[in-house]
């Protein structure tokens, strides 16, 4: 018979997963409704293939969550040994994906300017190709112009070079690029107020205190849940001697 604390656990573990499978679901749900809806949004989304690919990883992060969960809900619930032992592998895999990633980003966090001023040469303005929708939507959303500031656009090859910098660096009316520019003339000609002078590597940087912690939080769950199937897993193997 399970003791006091090792229920505690077992539920801890049920309601942990529950939660994580409602959000596989409506993530799953919402990419899902996204990609077949018929209306105007959906039509925007499929002719977008950053857009659409972003959607995709949204519905296979869901699935994903989703199935992961309910190995773990199962396997709490039914004190299921070859359940446990799956959950626990796939989420000690992704466990350490995470820190290899976030290590890996911090070593070669230096690499990442000369990288992107590479891709800032293949930038082409009113194209659909994936890099220039990518800077126009970093640009437009972010308020930002090039990577340490707008002058980075002046050291790359990017066409057709009759501006200073792309339009997706001018202020616009909303956080996009189908917002309209307040006044095309005065951004072009360098006037203050007219365009975007911060480059986007100080205001993604902005950010990063906000996804750290959210990215901490996500694997001390992580290192929770391992602990908690541990416990489980022994407390099973006790059952059935």
């Amino acid at each position: 018979m399970m003791s006091g604390g090792m229920k505690c656990l077992k539920y801890c573990m049920i309601v942990f997963n529950l939660l994580f499978m409602l959000c596989g679901a409506t993530l799953l749900g919402l990419g899902i409704w996204i990609v077949v809806d018929g209306n105007s949004f959906g039509k925007l989304v499929a002719s977008n293939s950053i857009i659409l690919n972003a959607v995709y990883v949204i519905i296979g992060v869901g699935a994903a969550l989703f199935v992961i969960a309910f190995l773990g809900c199962c396997g709490a619930i039914k004190q299921n040994r070859c359940l446990l032992g799956t959950f626990f592998a796939i989420v000690l895999i992704i466990f350490i994906a995470q820190v290899v990633g976030g290590i890996l980003a911090f070593v070669f966090y230096d690499r990442v300017r000369p990288v992107a001023l590479d891709t800032m040469n293949k930038y082409q303005q009113n194209s659909t190709d994936p890099v220039s929708v990518g800077w126009d939507v970093l640009q437009a959303t972010f308020q930002c112009c090039g990577f340490t500031n707008y002058r980075d656009w002046n050291e790359t090859t990017w066409q057709p070079k009759i501006n200073p910098f792309p339009l997706s660096c001018c202020k616009r009316d909303t956080f996009s690029t189908t917002g309209h520019i307040t006044n095309q003339t005065l951004c072009v000609t360098e006037q203050p107020g007219y365009f975007y002078a911060v480059g986007c590597e100080a205001r993604v940087k902005s950010y990063y205190w906000a996804v750290g912690g959210v990215a901490l939080g996500v694997l001390v769950i992580e290192l929770l849940a391992l602990i908690f199937t541990c416990c489980l897993y022994r407390a099973a193997d006790d059952k059935m001697d």
